[in-house]
């Protein structure tokens, strides 16, 4: 019995260790050189089925980012005035140039960009099942050119540590803790926060 559980711990162990690392960041050109202080986050697309999706997790990874202090945020009522003033549609990605105008005309270091591909929470008996599926992408706030793109895809049962604690019940939950990794994993790749 002991050799067994013995056996189950390490495979466990190693089924653990040789996972994917998520978030997935892919880093296609520098960060500004002048700093990454100021960041105004866009609304985001929603490509599930779970309604208004793209704004929950725009509005809790833009409270995250604030959290985290680092960092100087925009509000998201002069994002969306912008997008008024230059008639955009939220639901769709702006182009390169419209980024530029965005940027120049909030004066803003960076533009964080995102797509929810994929969020789900089903009641399934005991459990409650929760999925989400999102790709961030980074501009410079001057040129409009994309910088990072991070892909992060979560179940809110990988945080499960035994037994049901630690396993995140909740699309909120499931989406402030994939905030949170994001955020830190930015950090770890070289966006400096503000100088104080």
């Amino acid at each position: 019995m002991k050799n067994i559980f013995s056996y189950l711990l390490i495979t466990l162990l190693l089924l653990t260790a040789c996972g994917k690392q998520v978030p997935a960041t892919k880093i296609l050109a520098p960060l500004p050189a002048e700093g990454t202080c100021k960041i105004a986050i866009l609304p985001f697309l929603n490509e599930s089925n779970y309604l208004q999706g793209g704004d929950m997790v725009a509005k809790i990874f833009h409270s995250e980012l604030a959290a985290s202090g680092q960092f100087q945020l925009l509000q998201e009522g002069d994002v969306r005035n912008m997008y008024q003033q230059l008639l955009l549609y939220p639901n769709l990605l702006p182009n390169r140039e419209q980024l530029k105008m965005i940027g120049g005309r909030l004066r803003s270091d960076l533009l964080v960009g995102g797509i929810v591909q994929k969020m789900y929470q089903r009641d399934s008996g005991n459990f409650v099942d929760t999925e989400l599926t999102l790709i961030l992408l980074l501009y410079h706030g001057k040129t409009g050119e994309i910088l990072w793109i991070t892909y992060h895809r979560r179940r809110g049962e990988e945080y499960q540590q035994f037994m049901h604690i630690g396993r995140l019940k909740t699309l909120t939950a499931l989406a402030r803790r994939m905030s949170q990794e994001i955020i830190t994993d930015w950090i770890n790749e070289g966006m400096l926060p503000c100088p104080e």
